[in-house]
């Protein structure tokens, strides 16, 4: 039993010929990349020419540590001025980007106002002495809290100018440095000093310029900056902002840097200040104890009439001196913490403390520092914002923490304090126990002196440490350190040339393919034959024949070398392999040929008459008979006229004969004789099954070789199918580009229910320059028209 199934496994050189048929389908329509590709490119040409650029300018600094207290601690000497901390990258970022820092730059820079020279196609920014003149806008309500349009500036002479308002269509001239009202609008227009061009060639250049208020202004360049660390653990910030003119980015970032570090400083000198107070009023009170002790010992030698103190008495008294000093020591530590305390607990809630004042206690130190950044801290946001704020809120629970903390370091440190004096006391005592036998007037004095000794040395303590509170809040330390000036990159970051043309390329190339993949996608016409094969594979292809071009003859003659003329030959030679007689002892030779079709437009006429044609130039006497009796197309190719006699006149007139219906030498020097259909019968069907139809068939045959009958379409009239019996070759016509591929499976039908006797497959219309074209079957140098092919048409 023979096998039908198809083999569907897919080899590599079935997928990589599928491939390059994809390829091939698309560059078939080169042309229109091209086109879309120059059309692209050429609108990415045009929008880099004449769109702004925009650069990008950049900053970094490097936020220094924490200066704002002074440790110095100790009677003896301080450790160095400055206390290094942590530094919070977060906080100074919120400071830098704040409104209250670029409301500052703002009015440095005079960013209120924006000016502009025209140009062909677009404008430019301008800045400093790029423009020609300034405008002085008199603030009043019509412009504190709006932006005006953007006015044009004609110069008409060196001191007039026309100014314009295009959305308005104002209009009116001024002269320069002349008070004037623009539409509401209070201001002045002086020639900038410091202008870099020639002021006495600005007529005829356009200029424009607008305002808009501080707070627009400040929104606009606090969304333009970006702050951002250079690293994780980098404590240097990188600055970023982007505009159209160069030097305006960088004179706004340097303005913003200084800014900054001027902020910074003034913050450090408030803490300065605070504590260079505490330490006055301490050395205020300290001076009048230290004049009653001097006072007191100046009294007791005068009275007592005494002398210098003997050497022998200095060696009893040194253990108890080194005694009375760490006395003296814990002494100022308990009296400096506990008057820290009270300023503490008698200041407002939400002052600044006196940092670093000489207390040795390093939590209270670290708590005191805190608890003034967050005073700062508060400070700053309650420029900007009210108590209600959340972040003032929770700034505020945050300070009355610390407040307690400090108060409870405190406790804790007078305590320990406390403790610490009542044991070096009691070692005192013990050895003033050994000091009791020396003179009461010496031992008197001893201890005056000793009194005195204390005072001077806090004395000179807290003198000192007013000088460096003196010096701290003199000193204009930078709390940041410059790492890089505002330096602009010298491309711009837009529009970014490189990727607009790599992007037209590709929408150059996305754009056709995407509409010939919808095309393609929705394009249910056969367009190759593999098409055919998928769909009909048991059923051979006889011919492909390629377009047929309108300019040319529809009926191929003898001498024709055209590709249309080589493919009916094939077919013509096709025809014997397909013959069923062949072999065979038969009382005829003659072959009936029928040619179909499934609907109409599909090229079966001119088939059936060019391989009519064909069949004589090969010396076969051939009968063209035209059996389509509803819609006869043969008369037009022929340029005969329709109302001759033929088929139906013979079907239902008996006394026609064959001899009345045939036309000799239909076409000039071709032996072809054809019967048309003759007239449009009411009842085609009918008349194709009466027996005059097979006796017109049968003397056919007796007469020619070929008998070739173009039939009606088989899926609008059952006509084919009734006469299918006298059929001995059916050619089954389809076109490229026109037949549906949904029209298939009515012909794999037609076939498998043997409606149509030997049934063989001709594809019409096939293009002859594309992928799907008919050299790609039969294309191989043969023909007229392979020799007058283009170069450029290589694809």
């Amino acid at each position: 039993m023979e096998n039908t199934n198809l083999n569907t496994t897919s080899t590599p050189e079935d997928s990589s010929e599928d491939l390059k048929k994809i390829v091939l389908q698309y560059l078939k329509y080169w042309p229109w990349f091209i086109v879309c590709l120059v059309i692209s490119v050429s609108i990415a040409f045009i929008f880099l020419r004449y769109s702004t650029n925009i650069y990008q300018t950049n900053a970094q600094i490097k936020i220094l540590k924490d200066q704002s207290g002074l440790d110095l601690s100790g009677l003896s000497g301080g450790s160095p001025l400055i206390d290094m901390s942590k530094v919070n990258l977060e906080n100074e970022r919120s400071v830098l980007k704040s409104r209250r820092i670029a409301s500052k730059v703002v009015d440095n820079l005079d960013l209120t106002s924006s000016y502009y020279k025209s140009g062909s196609f677009k404008s430019s920014e301008i800045w400093k002495n790029e423009k020609p003149f300034k405008v002085e806008w008199i603030v009043n309500d019509s412009i504190y809290d709006t932006s005006t349009p953007q006015y044009t500036v004609i110069f008409e002479t060196l001191n007039k100018f026309e100014i314009k308002n295009p959305e308005t269509s104002y209009s009116d001239t001024y002269t320069v440095g002349e008070p004037m009202n623009v539409e509401g609008y209070p201001l002045v227009l002086n020639f900038n000093p410091d202008y870099n061009g020639d002021i006495t060639k600005l007529e005829g250049i356009n200029f424009s310029f607008s305002f808009r208020s501080v707070s627009q202004a400040v929104s606009s360049l606090t969304n333009q900056i970006s702050i951002e660390p250079l690293g994780d653990r980098s404590e240097i910030l990188n600055i970023s902002i982007k505009g159209q003119n160069k030097t305006k980015n960088e004179d706004i970032l340097n303005s913003l840097i200084d800014q900054f570090n001027s902020d910074g400083i003034d913050d450090n000198r408030l803490v300065a200040k605070r504590t260079e107070e505490f330490v006055i009023e301490r050395l205020e009170y300290l001076v009048s104890e230290l004049d009653t002790v001097e006072s007191g010992l100046a009294s007791y030698k005068s009275e007592n009439d005494l002398v210098q103190i003997e050497n022998n008495a200095t060696a009893l008294f040194g253990k108890s001196t080194e005694a009375e000093l760490r006395v003296f020591e814990l002494s100022n530590q308990l009296a400096l913490t506990q008057d820290f305390k009270e300023e503490l607990t008698e200041q407002d809630e939400y002052d600044l403390l006196p940092a670093r004042i000489g207390i040795t206690n390093d939590n209270i130190n670290s708590f005191t520092e805190t608890y003034n950044q967050k005073i700062l801290e508060r400070d700053r946001l309650l420029i900007s914002s009210t108590t209600e704020n959340p972040s003032v809120k929770e700034l505020d629970k945050l300070i009355l923490q610390l407040r307690k903390n400090i108060l409870n370091t405190i406790n804790n440190y007078i305590k320990s304090l406390e403790f610490s004096l009542q044991e070096v006391q009691r070692r005192e005592r013990e050895f003033d126990s050994n000091i009791n036998k020396l003179p009461e007037q010496e031992k008197e004095i001893r201890n005056i002196k000793r009194q005195q000794a204390v005072k001077e040395k806090l004395y000179l303590f807290l003198l000192q440490k007013r000088e460096e509170a003196a010096l701290s809040f003199a000193i204009t330390a930078p709390i940041i350190k410059v790492v890089d000036y505002a330096y602009t990159q010298p491309a711009p970051v837009s529009p970014k040339s490189q990727i607009i043309l790599l992007s037209s390329l590709v929408i150059g190339l996305v754009i056709p393919f995407g509409v010939l993949y919808i095309l393609f996608l929705f394009d249910t016409k056969i367009k190759t034959k593999d098409q055919i094969r998928a769909f009909l594979p048991n059923l051979p292809i006889v011919a492909e024949v390629p377009q047929h071009k309108e300019e040319d003859n529809k009926v191929i003659l003898p001498n024709d070398r055209s590709s249309i003329a080589e493919s009916f030959r094939i077919m013509r030679t096709n025809l014997n392999f397909m013959s069923v007689k062949k072999g065979k002892d038969t009382s005829s030779k003659s072959e009936v040929v029928y040619v179909t079709s499934t609907t109409k437009g599909e090229g079966k006429t001119f088939v059936a008459i060019n391989l009519a044609s064909s069949l004589v130039a090969a010396k076969k006497k051939t009968l063209l008979i035209g059996c389509d009796l509803r819609n006869p197309q043969i008369h037009n190719y022929l340029n005969l006229k329709k109302d001759q006699s033929g088929v139906t006149n013979f079907l239902y007139d008996n006394s026609v004969s064959i001899e009345d219906l045939i036309i000799k030498n239909s076409i000039e020097n071709l032996d072809l004789d054809v019967i048309l259909s003759g007239d449009i019968p009411p009842n085609p069907a009918e008349l194709l099954m009466s027996s005059r139809f097979e006796e017109l068939i049968n003397e056919a045959k007796q007469r020619y070789d070929y008998v070739i009958i173009d039939t009606a379409p088989t899926i609008l009239v059952t006509d084919t199918i009734l006469i299918s019996n006298h059929a001995d070759i059916t050619l089954y016509i389809t076109r490229s580009g026109y037949t549906d591929t949904r029209l298939l499976p009515h012909i794999r039908d037609i076939h498998n229910q043997n409606k149509l006797a030997n049934m063989g497959i001709v594809i019409n219309g096939l293009d002859e320059t594309g992928i799907n074209a008919y050299n790609y079957g039969y294309g191989y140098g043969y023909g007229e028209n392979q020799q007058k092919k283009k170069s450029w048409k290589f694809w």
